[in-house]
């Protein structure tokens, strides 16, 4: 499940961001001849040490807006997560550190971000296998889950993973050998794996996986290229607690629908999970499932309805300290075809969400956040193609009509030709407060094809002035994507 594999605060999406504003006036000469020495730093909180991002070749400069644009001011990063820049007018500007930028008056910047996993995780190379020895699997059915997961190193994987395709209906063990593209387990830094098999029942006629048998693997430790053995025996886990399954799943598909008038629902997925730790400062590792359903076409059906299917009954073998949450992601495809290109490409949006509240038979899941509405660009239609739009074009747009928006973040994604085929490539990720924002300088290219996504961001608690790369124990977004803009 792609809600499992990226959790929400990896370092890329937290320090993935602009912020720039629209319409924000010039600043005054007295301004002007205020300056000061901006400086900040850029540190990861992983659960076993911060570690600062090397910011030594990453352009850093401060974009002044001067009433039709920016005056920019460079300045320079270090290895240590630092950076200083000279001169910066007192008042609004717009950061940049590589090609995430933040918008912000402060003179002292926090771009720091949190990763609930240790620091030190090595991805494992192609050749890394996994050989599977698991007894007393419930008989297997096709919809059922079989799942491992490290909240340590930030691996988890199942059989709906591309990587296992699956076991014979009725198998009473997993076995066999597959390739595993996690990351490294070592037993000295503590990493704990856990199998889990969610069996199938059915609430309402829906085939709702929940865990029922599970396996704590004694540590072990793996080396580059190698297979590592995983032997076991699964515990039979009584279900004998109960979610209520009341989802707004019309309004979670109407969201992500919303992303685009040629925007198509492609799937949908629903957690019930266990946190390794506290949520007070997001959901930044991978965690085990107590409940896990998806909805594709071809699969099980994508739950589009409003309404209670009734409790779903599931075990839970895991500490009673690890709080207890909710996910919902709903997925739309919206095609492109790049200019000279043959074959189309799909951008995904999602209306996405996680969040400590549960649901309850009065008390639905429902968006914490819907998708901005009136979205133009140039004060042209934000669905409709353009050309000529310039390399500085405005995007403007109006608060959801669903939930509130702690901020928003616009991510600017080259269209290209790659030998007939359509590829999408992220050029810069802009966020703000404000319901308007212009293109910086050097971002956008005359000749080349771009389409622009806007997502309304919701973080429980967030103090975006001060940290605004933090999440909290409640988080959700929803997207719309645009035309293809042309400068």
């Amino acid at each position: 499940m792609l809600i499992r594999r990226f959790p929400q605060t990896t370092l890329y999406l937290a320090i993935a961001i602009v912020i720039a504003i629209v319409f924000v006036p010039a600043a005054s000469a007295e301004d002007l001849a205020k300056t000061r020495t901006v400086s900040g730093h850029q540190i990861v909180h992983y659960k076993d040490a911060p570690v600062p991002v090397d910011l030594s070749q990453v352009t850093i400069a401060a974009y002044v807006p001067n009433g039709s644009g920016y005056n920019v001011i460079t300045g320079t990063g270090t290895t240590q997560g630092t950076f200083t820049i000279s001169g910066v007018p007192t008042g609004n500007y717009l950061l940049q550190f590589g090609v995430e930028y933040l918008w912000t008056n402060a003179s002292k910047v926090n771009l720091d971000t949190n990763s609930d996993y240790r620091s030190t995780v090595v991805p494992a190379n192609s050749d890394s296998t996994l050989t599977f020895d698991i007894l007393n699997l419930n008989a297997w059915q096709d919809t059922d889950v079989f799942e491992i997961v490290c909240p340590n190193n930030l691996s988890w994987e199942s059989t709906d993973d591309y990587l296992y395709g699956g076991m014979s209906s009725g198998a009473t063990s997993f076995t066999g050998t597959y390739p595993y593209v996690g990351n490294l387990s070592e037993a000295s830094l503590k990493d704990q794996y856990y199998v889990a098999d969610l069996v199938t029942q059915e609430v309402s006629n829906i085939p709702m996986p929940a865990l029922a048998r599970y396996y704590a693997v004694p540590k072990f430790t793996q080396a580059q290229d190698s297979n590592t053995s995983i032997n076991g025996t699964l515990k039979a886990i009584a279900q004998t607690n109960t979610l209520e399954g009341n989802a707004n799943g019309a309004d979670l598909a109407n969201e992500a629908l919303a992303a685009n008038p040629g925007a198509i629902l492609a799937d949908m997925s629903f957690g019930f999970d266990v946190y390794p730790g506290s949520l007070s400062k997001g959901f930044t590792t991978d965690a085990p499932d107590l409940i896990l359903y998806e909805g594709y076409s071809g699969g099980p059906p994508i739950l589009d309805q409003n309404g209670d299917i009734g409790p779903i009954a599931y075990g839970n073998p895991y500490p009673k300290s690890w709080p207890l949450f909710v996910i919902y992601e709903y997925d739309a495809a919206t095609f492109y075809t790049a200019p000279g290109a043959s074959n189309s490409a799909s951008l995904t949006t999602s209306a996405y969400g996680y969040t400590t509240t549960l649901p309850t038979a009065t008390s639905p899941i429902v968006p914490l956040v819907g998708v901005v509405q009136n979205p133009n660009v140039n004060g042209t239609s934000f669905f409709a193609n353009q050309t000529g739009a310039g390399v500085a074009p405005t995007l403007t747009w109006s608060a959801p009509s669903v939930g509130t928006a702690t901020f928003y973040r616009v991510r600017v994604n080259l269209l290209s030709n790659n030998g007939g085929n359509s590829t999408f490539t992220t050029v810069a990720v802009l966020s703000t407060q404000e319901t308007s924002l212009q293109i910086p300088p050097g971002v956008l290219t005359a000749g080349q094809a771009y389409v622009f996504l806007i997502n309304a961001r919701y973080t429980s608690g967030l103090n975006f002035a001060k940290n605004p790369y933090f999440l909290g124990p409640s988080a959700g977004y929803a997207g719309v994507v645009s035309g293809m803009i042309q400068p």
